[in-house]
């Protein structure tokens, strides 16, 4: 049975995609082991959240933008997303 890890990363500047330690350890990972990705890039969706959340739909922009900018600055601190 194939295990599935799921979690944020970026594409670094050498075109190589970090696995965080945790991750690889979860899935038994040696270094040259082949393994399959799936890869996709993450949008945000303005439309979309303000539907999702209607309580946002009276904001305005600048608003909007400030509390995209806080999730983004919680991302920097390291927070990961493992599914096993």
């Amino acid at each position: 049975m194939a295990k599935i890890a799921t979690f944020k990363t970026k594409y670094r500047k050498d075109n190589h995609i970090f696995i965080p330690k945790e991750v690889a350890s979860s899935l038994f990972l040696r270094r040259g082991e082949e393994v399959r990705v799936m890869i996709e890039k993450e949008e945000f969706d303005k439309q979309g959240f303000l539907n999702l959340f209607s309580i946002w739909k009276d904001k305005s922009e600048e608003e909007v933008d400030l509390y995209r900018d806080v999730v983004k600055e919680r991302e920097l601190f390291g927070r990961r997303e493992v599914e096993l």
